[in-house]
């Protein structure tokens, strides 16, 4: 990677597939999440049907075409956070539309009803998935069921949780294969990078000096003074303050 110059990123599905029913309002980052009403479940049901119909509908040189317009800008997408869908046949096109984009892992949450679909669907197309971590235990469980199935950690998520995310890191460094970094505040909200309690330089310090194989992502989701570049470029230069080589 040049100086200056980000050549990997990772590809957000909602920004790659089209919006099923109405779009859903995100709640504030330092906010409380309240509890879905009777018709925003509904509409959610209707809209992951839509959705399922389309991925088993839709042809790969969608895909394809994607991975090419980030490859004219010598943008890479390194891995897919999306969601698996319920059904053999959903996960497995899952993994077709993450093949195409030319992603070296699939990152989301697996539920453990969908544990053994998921790790055959990734056994079959030799592709890693990255486990969202929300439940440590499960996340345990399902490391053993596949090769291909690690952990992807959000050290915020894990921090507004009450989980130290540098020990957490240190833990399960084998089964790591990517961290999401955001900054928070531990039973809080989201911060500016450096501010918050994630242990964000320990943990990069660590990824760096043991040579781990861990992929980084910055994750800016804290309320911000600028543009979304902008507040970007303010959490690369934390990383490169504390990593001068990232």
């Amino acid at each position: 990677m040049k100086a200056q110059k980000l050549r990997d990123c990772q590809l957000y599905s909602g920004h790659a597939e089209p919006q099923f029913g109405p779009a859903q309002v995100a709640a504030p980052a330092n906010g409380p999440r309240l509890p879905p009403t009777p018709q925003q479940l509904e509409d959610r049901k209707a809209a992951a049907a839509a959705r399922t119909e389309w991925r088993l509908s839709v042809p790969m040189t969608y895909f394809e075409n994607i991975r090419t317009t980030f490859e004219k800008e010598q943008l890479r997408i390194s891995s897919y956070a999306t969601s698996f869908g319920t059904s053999e046949a959903e996960i497995d096109r899952v993994f077709q539309m993450s093949k195409a984009l030319g992603v070296e892992t699939i990152n989301g949450r697996v539920p453990e009803a969908i544990t053994d679909l998921v790790a055959g669907a990734a056994t079959k197309h030799q592709l890693r998935v990255g486990i969202q971590v929300s439940d440590v235990k499960l996340l345990e469980q399902q490391v053993r069921t596949s090769q291909f199935l690690r952990a992807d950690p959000d050290t915020g998520d894990l921090t507004k949780a009450k989980v130290n995310a540098l020990m957490f890191v240190q833990d399960h460094a084998s089964n790591i294969v990517c961290i999401d970094l955001k900054d928070a505040v531990a039973g809080g909200g989201s911060v500016p990078f450096g501010e918050g309690e994630a242990n964000l330089a320990q943990v990069l310090k660590l990824v760096d000096i043991q040579k781990l194989p861990i992929t980084t992502y910055i994750d800016c989701d804290y309320p911000g003074t600028g543009n979304s570049p902008d507040e970007v470029g303010r959490c690369v230069s934390f990383v490169r303050s504390v990593v001068p080589t990232a």
